[in-house]
């Protein structure tokens, strides 16, 4: 069976369906993002194998930070990454070492390569596929680290639980990191309905509600930071695709947060989302009380900033705080570091 849309939770139901209850959980892609991984909690009694494929030449040290923090809360789980090139998306489920089930194709275990519906696919492997495939397994796990080579300029000296990750741990490479200003730096003002304040305004929004408005100049600039997006993609049904891209953000405090690319800006005729703003396939709960996905990064900006759920954030605000930029950075695919340390 082909499956195009609704892949992530294909995946997470998929021990579910079979015979019988595997054992084991093995998962070979070639890039990695930390929301499904940390997902993977979930999974009850069953060992969890993650290997990526893609970082011989070097891991961004705040995704390897990330994932670390991640694999010490799981007894069950086991990072691994490829000394060679591995492109290939495999998913396969076992008993007793006997494989009962896998998934091959093209979407990586990432929350961009899971839940762009039509942009990727997963495909059942038949049975007469999976000696071959665990000869293949084999040959990667062969080739694999536990502890992979970090980008170069890059260095992390401890790795303890729950350790806060500070921007002036790493050297970014300017390409790829740029500071999206929190103000409109035409005025200088913080605006009173949009933006961090988008929660105030008389529209059709929750308290806490925000984005962060990405500015024509951080494309012109940073063309390698953020892709423009395909306005043209059409569903086989000939639907159109929303203009957004789910992607994780780490934050400098080692928060998780699933996020997206949304609306349209135009630049040298390509289509490039306008703003980011938080993202949950999920209903929000928080404290108990169901809470709008959009005031995600609201509320999580404003616990930094101190301030509460219905105050205006402005110029004064940002000021005492000690920032009014958030420094963005790609480090994987789909994967972003957000620095708003002071």
């Amino acid at each position: 069976m082909l499956f195009t849309k609704g892949l992530e939770e294909i995946i997470f139901a998929k021990h579910e369906l079979l015979s019988d209850y595997p054992d084991e959980f093995i998962i070979i892609s070639g890039f990695l993002g930390p929301a499904p991984i940390k997902r993977l909690e979930q999974l009850e009694n069953i060992k969890v194998t993650v290997i990526g494929g893609m970082y011989p030449s070097g891991l961004d040290a705040r995704l390897w930070n990330s994932l670390v923090t991640i694999e010490q809360s799981n007894p069950n789980l086991n990072l691994l990454f490829t000394t060679r090139e591995i492109h290939s998306k495999i998913y396969i489920w076992k008993k007793n070492g006997k494989t009962l089930s896998a998934l091959i194709g093209s979407a990586n275990f990432s929350s961009n390569g899971l839940r762009t519906d039509y942009r990727e696919s997963l495909a059942d492997a038949t049975r007469d596929t999976f000696e071959p495939l665990d000869d293949y397994y084999k040959f990667i796990i062969e080739n694999s680290v536990s502890s992979p080579i970090l980008k170069k300029n890059q260095q992390i000296v401890d790795f303890q639980p729950n350790t806060t990750v500070r921007s002036d741990s790493f050297q970014d490479n300017v390409n790829y990191s740029v500071n999206i200003p929190l103000f409109d730096p035409k005025k200088g003002i913080v605006p009173r309905s949009s933006g961090l304040n988008w929660g105030l305004s008389n529209g059709h929004v929750a308290p806490g509600d925000a984005y962060i408005r990405i500015p024509k100049e951080v494309i012109k600039n940073n063309d390698k930071l953020i892709k423009p997006l395909d306005p043209e993609f059409t569903t086989p049904e000939g639907r159109r695709k929303r203009n957004s891209d789910p992607i994780e953000l780490i934050w400098d405090d080692g928060v998780i947060m699933e996020a997206s690319l949304e609306g349209v800006q135009t630049f040298e005729e390509k289509k490039y989302p306008k703003q980011l703003a938080s993202y949950s396939q999920k209903q929000v709960f928080m404290d108990g009380e169901r809470v709008s996905k959009k005031s995600i990064l609201g509320r999580y900006l404003r616990k930094r900033l101190g301030v509460g759920l219905t105050e205006e954030i402005t110029m004064e605000t940002l000021r005492a705080y000690g920032r009014n930029t958030v420094t963005l950075s790609l480090v994987g695919e789909g994967v972003y570091y957000a620095d708003f340390s002071v």
